[in-house]
């Protein structure tokens, strides 16, 4: 007897005490009553004094303050000389793993276990409660089948100064990554082990594989991604997927934030799963885990959480994703070919567009999602090698397959999604998967090939093929060659060796320069040795794409011809088709840097009898068009190319297009179109960000901004358009040090030097603000041709008081750039700073007729103009009565 409790059987034994079947013998029910084991309790005076019988209290006070159906209900605590004991609710059933291991569970019946163990946990977090050890043996099913959440024996109040025992306490298959780290924990940690055991219940396996090895699942928890769930049960429909991939985000950050909803999930799919025969309802026993070495990752999906599927973790590919000053339209594509030219850009972002589709038609798009890489005891330098080989290795085999075009690496980074996100978001038809994992001299690499699925959903992806091969990292080329054959396998096809005809020195030094390059950034010193590679391996299309890349860079910096020269003197012309693409797309930009649009269109020709698709060939000349100022033929691609393949790459295109004519309304429509199919695409939100600048809704652009700058603060672009915001909004000290920063990290563009001039000029710091315009003038070469320039050195000139000058490269702007939406405006800008009013309030209307906004002339440089009636008209009907109210003239 234990106070008024008869002791009859012992039902069960954990950590910490010993679990009874007992008699209530005063209301004459059966009760359980677990007891703190003896040992604990007489050593509870020892070296651990008070630990264990406070913890054994702290559990019955948390107990206490939970009463659910679904969550085990505590009765009494008893405190004896030589005893401690719970008395708790009896549930006459078996735990989960047991109940499982003797009973088939329908698939419906599994999700309504799991919205019963999210509603209890719910409660026990809304308490302040986190379990920490959430497990299928911590819950018992009862003869009705109503799950119940018990043993909080090592359950945390959020507000307790737990030590790192306390801390790492758990069951260590069941841990998330945060808790079999020791760091500290909250109820998202619960989360992640809810989502361990709902893989197990609807995939019938552990989510990381071989629970066997303590140390190695603990590992796998903390660096690995999870095994797609598709891969265990091919029939779990993509709203499961989603759910399972937000509950394991090895990001506590990155789960959901609220434990109801998660409830409320689980009860939505298991109405939907009884509903839809294609979720399968057929009786499963929960399979213990078991090793399962095929890990792939899953990104996510686009909803109204904002959780990835599984974890993102993008890598450095082999052709550098460095956004690059110079780039105008930049959308990094695959290793085999293009590279992209810069345009006249004006002080503000262009968003980008990509353009590399490869085979004749009917087209099937692939997109490789970058390899993910774990190692053990291996080099950071040698595991981005074995990255950047494998990469490579997947796109020069599927650039081999007919019927096949590969789908830019930048359009699938862009997406940030899960593979169902950026199937809809890229308009792919199957997506390769990458999972390397690494000790010191050895790899396992599993591929998988994951197409739509077309009898039930086409935009809901199915396995179907994956292969897992074992290398060795000692020699890159063998590697190379091993997963080119392996694609082939997959495929079906032979494949020619891309890699036959170089060395492996050569092949690692290939993949070395642009390992540099990625994390430094452009240099001579990265040219010189590309130019010392043999003649074999300069004609890859990997080598020939990395040096055009690296040499417009510079040229970018530098503006120095004889590095166009150099990219000239590279360029060779292979004997394979996909060297000859390589070519003629490397052509194709060097010759828009140049401004040579008949080379150009010479290469387009060329890639148009290589039979590369429709839709790439619209896309290039589309961004052709917007080179040479042709914004309606610019329109016109650009509609081509979404109608051939409706990617948020190409919507994003055409909204860029419609912008630079001056029709934002069109813009804005298409923006949000493409943020409908790619709702976290950046380079789109960029764009968003950008239309709102020019419209004047000044706080919306800086939310955008400041959005993206916080994900990527090496954006140089975005970053300059934050100035801009900054500017506009009077803020002056924070934009002259936001394009102060930017002159550092982007020192060949001088709009960053205009732009902070003006804030200076704004600021009345006029003495910097003139020895910054006289840079600009300095800078230019006044015989240039390139609109950007003009824009520059007009707006300097006209700041200066050279009106003479200003009024040329006006002249200049206005002949070679008149569609451009910031052509009125410079034309305004200076004609209002040299006294020409009439001209003034006349490129005023036609800036505000292409859609810029009245808050663009808030600025004192047009405060003169408040004298004349046509001013005050346009800011009138344009929404800005109070312009010029409170205005000193005499300025």
């Amino acid at each position: 007897m234990i106070g008024h409790y008869q002791l009859l059987e012992s039902i069960g034994r954990g950590g910490m005490g010993l679990v009874y079947r007992a008699r209530d013998t005063r209301l004459e029910r059966d009760v359980a009553v677990k007891c703190l084991r003896t040992e604990l309790f007489i050593n509870s005076h020892a070296e651990f004094e008070g630990h264990y019988i406070e913890r054994f209290k702290r559990e019955a006070l948390l107990l206490a303050k939970l009463n659910h159906p679904n969550i085990v209900q505590i009765y009494d605590f008893i405190e004896a000389p030589e005893q401690l004991a719970l008395v708790m609710e009896l549930v006459d059933g078996q735990n989960l793993q047991t109940y499982l291991r003797e009973h088939l569970a329908p698939m419906s019946q599994r999700l309504q276990w799991l919205a019963q163990i999210a509603e209890g946990l719910a409660i026990a977090h809304d308490a302040g409660i986190i379990h920490r050890d959430l497990k299928a043996e911590n819950i018992l099913i009862n003869k009705r089948g109503q799950a119940k959440i018990t043993d909080l024996g090592i359950a945390k109040s959020q507000d307790f100064n737990a030590t790192l025992t306390d801390h790492v306490a758990g069951s260590y298959c069941s841990m998330s990554p945060e808790q079999a780290m020791g760091e500290s924990i909250g109820f998202k940690s619960d989360l992640f082990s809810l989502g361990i055991l709902a893989y197990q219940l609807l995939c019938g396996a552990h989510p990381f594989g071989d629970t066997s090895n303590k140390l190695q699942i603990m590992q796998r928890i903390i660096s690995h991604a999870p095994t797609p769930p598709q891969q265990h049960n091919p029939t779990l429909p993509a709203e499961f997927v989603d759910l399972l991939g937000q509950l394991l985000s090895k990001d506590p950050n990155k789960r959901p934030d609220n434990t109801h909803w998660v409830a409320a999930q689980f009860k939505k799919l298991s109405a939907m799963n009884l509903q839809d025969n294609s979720a399968s309802d057929d009786t499963q026993a929960l399979a213990m885990p078991h090793s399962n070495t095929n890990n792939n990752h899953i990104t996510r999906s686009a909803g109204t959480q904002d959780h990835p599927t599984f974890e993102t973790r993008f890598v450095a590919m082999p052709i550098a994703t460095k956004i690059s000053a110079w780039q105008k339209l930049k959308s990094h594509i695959a290793a085999n070919a293009i590279t992209f030219g810069s345009l006249a850009i004006s002080l503000l972002i262009v968003t980008g567009v990509a353009v590399w589709q490869l085979q004749p038609k009917p087209p099937k798009y692939v997109a490789v999602i970058p390899p993910k890489l774990t190692a053990e005891g291996m080099q950071e330098s040698q595991q981005e090698l074995v990255k950047g080989a494998v990469y490579d290795a997947i796109q020069q085999s599927l650039i081999q397959l007919n019927g096949y075009h590969l789908i830019p690496e930048d359009e699938i980074t862009a997406t940030n999604g899960n593979n169902e996100t950026v199937l809809k978001a890229t308009g792919a038809d199957e997506l390769i998967t990458t999972e390397v994992r690494c000790k010191v001299e050895f790899c396992s690499a599993t591929i998988s090939r994951l197409r739509t699925d077309k009898h039930s959903n086409k935009d809901r992806l199915i396995v179907a093929d994956t292969k897992t091969i074992d290398v060795l990292t000692e020699n890159l080329l063998v590697l190379a060659g091993t997963i080119q054959s392996t694609l082939g396998n997959i495929y079906k096809s032979e494949l020619y060796n891309s890699f036959v005809d170089i060395s492996e020195s050569e092949y690692t030094q290939l993949l070395t320069i642009n390992t540099r390059y990625i994390q430094s950034g452009a240099s001579i010193d990265l040219l010189d040795q590309l130019d010392q590679l043999n003649r074999n391996t300069k004609l890859m299309s990997m080598a020939q794409t990395l040096y055009t890349e690296i040499g417009l860079d510079l040229h970018h910096e530098t503006r120095l011809n004889s590095i166009l020269e150099r990219i000239q003197n590279n360029l060779v012309e292979g004997n394979t088709r996909q060297e000859k693409i390589a070519y003629f797309y490397n052509t194709f930009y060097l010759s828009i840097e140049k401004e040579d649009f008949t080379a150009a269109e010479n290469a387009l020709l060329q890639l148009k009898k290589l039979a590369i698709n429709q839709s790439s060939i619209n896309e290039l000349y589309g961004y052709s068009m917007i080179a040479r100022n042709e914004y309606a033929l610019a329109i016109e691609y650009y509609t081509k190319a979404v109608s051939a393949k409706k990617s948020a790459s190409n919507i994003t295109a055409l909204s860029n297009a419609y912008r630079y004519a001056g029709d934002l309304q069109l813009a804005k429509q298409f923006i949000n179109e493409s943020l409908a199919i790619s709702p976290e695409n950046h380079k789109t939100h960029s764009l968003k960000g950008l239309i709102a600048l020019l419209e004047g809704d000044i706080n919306a652009a800086i939310n955008s901004f400041e959005v993206i700058a916080k994900k990527n603060p090496t954006d140089i672009y975005n970053m300059g358009n934050l100035g801009l915001c900054y500017t506009l909004n009077g803020n002056y000290e924070k934009a002259i040090d936001v394009f102060s920063s930017l002159e550092k990290a982007d020192p060949g563009n001088l709009s960053h030097t205009l732009n902070k001039a003006d804030a200076y000029d704004l600021a009345k710091e006029h003495l910097k603000a003139q020895e910054t315009y006289n840079i600009i003038t300095n800078k230019i070469n006044a015989s240039t041709k390139n609109s950007h320039d003009f824009i520059m050195l007009a707006q300097a000139y006209a700041h200066l008081g050279e009106f003479d000058a200003a009024l040329r490269s006006l002249k200049d702007l206005e002949t070679t750039d008149p569609e451009n939406i910031q052509t009125p405006y410079t034309a305004a800008l200076v004609h209002t700073l040299a006294g020409n009013k009439s001209a003034a309030t006349f490129n005023i209307s036609l800036s505000l007729k292409t859609g810029m906004h009245a808050v663009w002339f808030k600025f004192p440089w047009f405060d003169g103009l408040c004298t004349t009636e046509n001013f005050n008209t346009l800011m009138s009907d344009a929404g800005a009565r109070d312009r010029c109210s409170n205005i000193n003239l005499s300025r």
